[in-house]
Protein backbone atom coordinates (compact mmCIF):
# COMPACT_ATOMS: atom_id res chain seq x y z
CA UNK A 1 0.00 0.00 0.00
CA UNK A 2 2.97 2.25 0.89
CA UNK A 3 4.28 1.64 -2.31
CA UNK A 4 1.06 2.72 -3.90
CA UNK A 5 1.05 5.59 -2.84
CA UNK A 6 4.40 6.61 -2.97
CA UNK A 7 3.88 5.74 -6.85
CA UNK A 8 0.56 8.19 -6.68
CA UNK A 9 2.37 11.07 -5.62
CA UNK A 10 5.42 10.72 -7.93
CA UNK A 11 2.72 10.82 -11.23
CA UNK A 12 1.04 13.84 -9.35
CA UNK A 13 4.25 16.12 -9.20
CA UNK A 14 5.65 14.62 -12.40
CA UNK A 15 2.48 15.11 -14.28
CA UNK A 16 1.82 18.56 -12.52
CA UNK A 17 4.95 20.65 -11.93
CA UNK A 18 3.25 22.35 -9.53
CA UNK A 19 3.80 21.78 -5.95
CA UNK A 20 1.31 21.23 -3.17
CA UNK A 21 2.44 24.77 -1.69
CA UNK A 22 2.88 26.77 -4.71
CA UNK A 23 0.00 27.83 -6.93
CA UNK A 24 0.17 28.36 -11.01
CA UNK A 25 0.22 32.05 -10.22
CA UNK A 26 2.95 32.31 -8.01
CA UNK A 27 0.84 32.57 -5.08
CA UNK A 28 1.20 30.23 -1.64
CA UNK A 29 -1.40 27.78 -1.27
CA UNK A 30 -2.63 27.37 3.01
CA UNK A 31 -3.25 23.63 3.74
CA UNK A 32 -6.26 23.25 5.37
CA UNK A 33 -7.17 21.20 8.09
CA UNK A 34 -9.02 17.71 7.63
CA UNK A 35 -12.74 17.85 7.37
CA UNK A 36 -15.22 15.69 5.48
CA UNK A 37 -17.37 16.12 2.95
CA UNK A 38 -19.77 14.20 0.89
CA UNK A 39 -18.00 13.61 -2.63
CA UNK A 40 -19.62 11.58 -6.20
CA UNK A 41 -17.95 10.36 -8.57
CA UNK A 42 -18.41 11.10 -12.32
CA UNK A 43 -17.11 8.95 -15.77
CA UNK A 44 -18.30 11.33 -18.12
CA UNK A 45 -17.60 13.98 -20.60
CA UNK A 46 -14.96 14.76 -22.84
CA UNK A 47 -13.29 17.62 -22.22
CA UNK A 48 -12.47 19.11 -18.30
CA UNK A 49 -13.15 22.88 -17.39
CA UNK A 50 -8.98 23.53 -18.26
CA UNK A 51 -9.07 22.27 -21.41
CA UNK A 52 -7.57 18.75 -20.72
CA UNK A 53 -9.00 15.70 -21.79
CA UNK A 54 -10.76 13.79 -19.83
CA UNK A 55 -9.38 10.28 -18.24
CA UNK A 56 -11.14 8.17 -16.22
CA UNK A 57 -8.39 6.82 -14.91
CA UNK A 58 -6.47 9.70 -14.05
CA UNK A 59 -6.43 11.12 -10.23
CA UNK A 60 -8.28 13.90 -10.81
CA UNK A 61 -11.12 16.04 -9.24
CA UNK A 62 -14.09 18.53 -10.05
CA UNK A 63 -14.57 21.34 -7.83
CA UNK A 64 -16.96 24.68 -7.90
CA UNK A 65 -14.27 27.09 -6.93
CA UNK A 66 -10.61 25.66 -5.85
CA UNK A 67 -7.80 27.10 -8.71
CA UNK A 68 -6.96 24.55 -11.28
CA UNK A 69 -3.70 22.18 -9.96
CA UNK A 70 -4.47 22.45 -6.63
CA UNK A 71 -4.08 18.91 -4.92
CA UNK A 72 -6.37 17.64 -2.65
CA UNK A 73 -6.23 14.38 0.16
CA UNK A 74 -9.01 12.24 -0.33
CA UNK A 75 -9.40 9.23 2.84
CA UNK A 76 -12.14 6.74 3.06
CA UNK A 77 -13.26 6.68 6.74
CA UNK A 78 -14.50 3.19 6.34
CA UNK A 79 -11.58 1.54 5.03
CA UNK A 80 -8.75 4.04 5.71
CA UNK A 81 -7.53 4.01 1.85
CA UNK A 82 -6.58 7.86 0.82
CA UNK A 83 -5.99 9.12 -2.67
CA UNK A 84 -4.44 12.19 -3.70
CA UNK A 85 -6.08 14.23 -6.48
CA UNK A 86 -5.54 16.93 -8.67
CA UNK A 87 -8.57 19.71 -9.21
CA UNK A 88 -8.88 19.89 -13.46
CA UNK A 89 -12.57 20.16 -13.52
CA UNK A 90 -15.32 22.52 -11.86
CA UNK A 91 -18.91 20.81 -10.36
CA UNK A 92 -20.13 18.78 -9.20
CA UNK A 93 -23.41 20.51 -9.57
CA UNK A 94 -25.76 18.59 -7.26
CA UNK A 95 -26.79 19.63 -4.14
CA UNK A 96 -25.22 18.84 -1.18
CA UNK A 97 -21.76 17.30 -2.98
CA UNK A 98 -18.70 19.25 -2.40
CA UNK A 99 -16.36 17.20 -5.40
CA UNK A 100 -16.42 15.36 -8.33
CA UNK A 101 -13.93 12.58 -8.38
CA UNK A 102 -12.97 10.74 -11.26
CA UNK A 103 -13.93 6.91 -11.50
CA UNK A 104 -10.26 5.63 -10.60
CA UNK A 105 -10.26 7.77 -7.44
CA UNK A 106 -13.56 5.94 -6.33
CA UNK A 107 -12.25 2.50 -6.97
CA UNK A 108 -8.35 2.93 -4.77
CA UNK A 109 -11.00 5.04 -2.26
CA UNK A 110 -13.54 1.67 -2.52
CA UNK A 111 -16.82 3.55 -3.04
CA UNK A 112 -17.42 2.99 -6.63
CA UNK A 113 -19.92 0.92 -5.96
CA UNK A 114 -22.06 3.13 -3.57
CA UNK A 115 -21.54 6.47 -5.74
CA UNK A 116 -21.87 8.95 -2.70
CA UNK A 117 -19.82 9.10 -0.15
CA UNK A 118 -18.82 11.09 2.75
CA UNK A 119 -14.99 11.62 2.98
CA UNK A 120 -12.14 13.17 5.11
CA UNK A 121 -10.72 15.89 2.99
CA UNK A 122 -7.66 17.97 3.24
CA UNK A 123 -6.59 20.64 0.68
CA UNK A 124 -2.82 20.79 0.00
Amino acid sequence: MRQCVLVVLSLLFFANPVLADQRRDGTTAKVSSERTTTVSWYNHGTKTANGEKYNPHALTVAHKSLPFGTIVKFTNPDNNHTVYARVNDRGPYIRGREFDLSMKCAQLLGFKDKGVMKLKVQIL
